[in-house]
């Protein structure tokens, strides 16, 4: 039996993806803020809970300590932990978009510098499939108004993945992307109360716009095992597409990244009118 770390599984596409790796017979190593955070799946013999911060570099080198102790080897790390900033880019308070990027790109680095040793381990013991997967987001291809810092991110993420799968290409470790559009997850729900960008700016306007925003957009999403099952498609594939966007009319969404930069923006002030994100 091998191994699979997934950073962030408290709730939503870690969950699921931690419960669907269980159910296919991997060992699971899931990293949560606190102990509690992890009671969902405490009770399966084939997983471990690691109490780890993606911020927090000892704690990152103490988790894969752990799994190199065990009797698992690890041949995929998910990088899944992450946060969602929202507001203006011209009233963001700094702490929250260095927080932003403190979390999805510098945190996400760390987590593969820190396992990539077990990995190249993993292949030179002639292990396949042995494999990083990021989950990114449609952000990381398009750019809505008020999400640029969380988008910004996600972009950050598609050229990690992307410089990372071509330097250890002759290594036979494969790096992935899975970018979700919308997904069903209590995202939508912190979206709600990220209100102090805009309170008392000139962007005061929109506030009356987001619980609809939210709920349109949670709405229209799809549910988190459909993210899981591609996930562990992209786990299980010998050479997956390594930009895999999951999503309702994910080629839409393609398609509008080749349309020039203006008519970009007049389709997505459209939708923020509507008050739809995609």
């Amino acid at each position: 039996m091998t191994s699979v770390l997934i950073t962030g599984v408290s709730s939503g596409i870690g969950l699921t993806t931690a419960r669907s790796l269980l159910d296919r017979g991997y060992y699971v190593y899931g990293t949560v803020r606190r102990a509690e955070d992890a009671a969902e799946l405490a009770g399966h013999a084939s997983f471990t809970a690691l109490v780890m911060d993606v911020t927090d570099r000892p704690s990152i080198v103490g988790a894969l300590d752990t799994i190199a102790r065990g009797a698992h080897p690890l041949t995929a790390v998910i990088n899944n932990a992450g946060v969602a900033v929202s507001g203006p880019l011209e009233t963001l308070a700094e702490e929250d978009y260095r927080r932003q990027f403190e979390v999805n790109v510098f945190g996400l680095l760390a987590v593969c510098q820190e396992a990539l040793p077990q990995l190249h381990a993993a292949r030179e013991a002639g292990l396949p499939n042995v494999k990083i997967i990021n989950i990114s987001s449609v952000s990381g291809y398009l750019t809505s108004p008020f999400t640029g810092i969380y988008s910004a991110s996600k972009f950050a993420i598609e050229a990690i993945t992307d410089g990372l799968r071509r330097e250890l290409f002759d290594f036979g470790i494969d790096v992935i992307s899975v970018a979700p559009g919308p997904v069903k997850t209590p995202i939508w729900t912190k979206a709600k109360t990220q209100t102090k960008a805009y309170e008392g700016t000139r962007y005061e306007y929109v506030l009356e716009k987001i619980d609809a925003y939210a709920d349109n957009a949670a709405a229209d999403g799809v549910v988190p095992q459909v993210v899981a099952d591609d996930i562990l498609t992209a786990l299980t594939t010998d050479k997956p597409r390594p930009d895999r966007l999951v999503m309702k009319k994910g080629w839409l969404a393609r398609l509008v990244t080749l349309l020039p930069k203006r008519t970009q923006d007049k389709m997505f002030l459209k939708r923020i009118k509507e008050n739809r994100r995609y």
